[in-house]
């Protein structure tokens, strides 16, 4: 069996006791390694520590059962294993931005900030290679001429996008002037209550020659991190995954806009390829 099954495996102990008080070397034994050779495993497959990951395991369950239930916040705090509310408020908000009673307020919470348990999938996906690791670079202006939609619950919406968007290329096309297409996710304020906007486009340099049937969407300068996704369309959410809940928190850095930028290079009609590669623009604080 290979470490990424086992580590899976590790993961299955630590989510069947996230209610219980378990310590490090309990997983180690559960899955047979040693204290050492386990955390220094466990950290190479997940790129998380073991602590590190049944922490937030704990906060993503307590903010979900705050949002759905009317638990009292000092008994949730409780029974994820956290000793006193003020350590409890503490975690919270440093991984979430908002205090425990705060976020029952306002109720809802961003989801790319509560972590999900790491499927087999993910860690499989993790241990692709180094094309996880990002670059980190500065864009200037880029102008995207296309189409937009709302993405509520389900996100067949966006391939079908695509597929219309690709029907009204064909009075844009031209053999002697190759484009960068791009997938424009945007995050509005609350969006968990509604919905995302998602925009498929090429890029343009004078948004006035663009037919009026597309729309143009202006997005600022920024410095960006850029990963590289390769995989199917399918297997797009475990790089978001990874972003938003391993490398982002580990880097230290913020979003400085509410949005992800997909660049599909000159070609985007082959969405299902598994060897197919494209950029995913993540737009960081400097």
């Amino acid at each position: 069996m290979s470490n990424v099954e086992l580590m899976s495996q590790a993961i299955d102990f630590i989510e069947a006791h996230l209610k219980e008080a378990i310590s490090v070397a309990d997983i180690a034994d559960a899955v047979s390694f040693s204290l050492y050779h386990f955390c220094r495993t466990f950290n190479q497959v997940t790129h998380h520590t073991p602590y590190d990951y049944a922490m937030r395991r704990r906060l993503a369950e307590a903010a979900s059962e705050l949002l759905r239930t009317d638990k009292k916040i000092i008994d949730i705090a409780c029974d994820y294993q956290f000793n006193n509310p003020e350590t409890f408020s503490r975690a919270f908000r440093r991984v979430f931005g908002v205090q425990p009673n705060q976020l029952r307020k306002q109720g809802s919470l961003d989801s790319r900030l509560i972590m999900p348990r790491l499927t087999l999938a993910h860690l499989r996906h993790i241990a692709k290679g180094a094309y996880l690791k990002p670059v980190l670079v500065e864009k200037d202006t880029l102008k995207v001429a296309g189409l937009m939609t709302l993405v509520k619950a389900d996100p067949t919406v966006i391939s079908d996008l695509w597929e219309l968007f690709d029907r009204e290329l064909e009075n844009y096309r031209s053999p002697s002037e190759p484009r960068n297409y791009y997938g424009v996710v945007h995050y509005p304020r609350d969006w968990e209550r509604r919905c995302f906007l998602y925009m498929v486009g090429m890029e343009v340099q004078e948004p006035d020659m663009v037919d009026a049937a597309l729309a143009v969407k202006t997005i600022p300068p920024s410095k960006y991190a850029r990963f590289v996704h390769k995989g199917p369309m399918q297997e797009l959410q475990l790089t978001l995954d990874y972003i938003h809940h391993t490398w982002l928190p580990r880097s230290g850095k913020g979003l400085s806009y509410p949005f992800v930028i997909e660049h599909y290079g000159h070609d985007f009609r082959n969405l299902e390829n598994k060897e197919a590669e494209r950029g995913i623009y993540i737009p960081i604080e400097n």
